[in-house]
């Protein structure tokens, strides 16, 4: 059975920080890979639906099972298969650039454990089709939401080393709390118990870009859905995302797509 192979973007994602290289979902996998296959960046892979072996030159081995995601490092030598073919389906991203760089200096890149599992599978596949899926947003919003993504599937294997302030699963939460679009970035500090400056210089370290413009990049989004599926004015979506006036939230959303609300929504109705 040979596999069936469907890419979700066809297209990079490109950014200063860096790149979601190639997005796809593989359907009944053959388990043919090679051993041992190098690449040359970064991939997450997902396991949505049976179970496999994980192993690589470093002499890791892993059983896997569905929910549990795979880690690929440039250059590591690794292999991974169904234990029967076609008896495996996944989802993957490939990813590169400086802020997964900074992730693994860090430390929340380990090679050391290239495998886990995923706390709640079916909620993040859910978000993981819906912000992969979303063409529409700049990349810089695509990128964010891949790496909080990323860090809810880091967090969720269960270490007790990662504590909510800690590591990935403290990204998570920033992540979280600073995609609301009432409160912002100071009130994310609060919640998280942190000083305001503490938390802006940490979430930079491990985002590539300020919680602020983080949080913007998150409400415009939201408004661009809210243009494509409503048809609410642009005072009203103002209004219910906590900008103070009309013009204030026409001034923000061009600067991070490059139109007004009201072009926005002629160009996507002429689409």
């Amino acid at each position: 059975m040979k596999d069936r192979h469907w890419k979700i973007w066809s297209e990079q994602v490109q950014s200063p920080l860096g790149s979601l290289v190639e997005i796809g979902e593989v359907v009944g996998s053959g388990g043919k890979m090679s051993r041992f296959r190098y690449l040359r960046r970064y991939a997450l892979v997902v396991i949505t639906r049976g179970e496999g072996h994980y192993e690589d030159e470093s002499g890791r081995e892993r059983s896997l099972r569905t929910g549990d995601w795979i880690l690929v490092f440039p250059d590591l030598g690794h292999y991974y298969r169904p234990v029967r073919p076609g008896g495996w389906d996944e989802v993957y991203v490939m990813f590169e650039g400086p802020v997964f760089e900074t992730w693994r200096a860090q430390g929340l890149l380990d090679p050391a454990r290239p495998t886990g599992r995923l706390a709640d599978p079916e909620g993040w596949l859910a978000e993981f089709q819906r912000a992969m899926s979303d063409t529409k947003s700049p990349a810089l919003v695509r990128l964010c939401a891949f790496q909080q993504l990323l860090a809810a599937a880091v967090a969720g294997t269960g270490d007790p080393a990662l504590s909510p302030t800690a590591g990935a699963a403290w990204f998570t939460a920033a992540c979280r709390l600073l995609s609301r679009p009432e409160g912002g970035a100071e009130q994310a500090a609060r919640e998280l118990g942190m000083n305001y400056e503490t938390f802006r210089r940490k979430f930079k370290e491990h985002a590539g870009t300020a919680p602020h413009r983080y949080h913007r990049l998150h409400v415009v989004n939201l408004a661009a859905r809210m243009l494509d599926s409503t048809d609410l004015k642009s005072a009203e979506i103002a209004r219910t995302l906590g900008f103070c006036d009309e013009a204030y939230f026409s001034r923000v959303f061009k600067q991070v797509t490059g139109r007004s609300p009201r072009e926005y929504r002629r160009r996507q109705e002429a689409g």
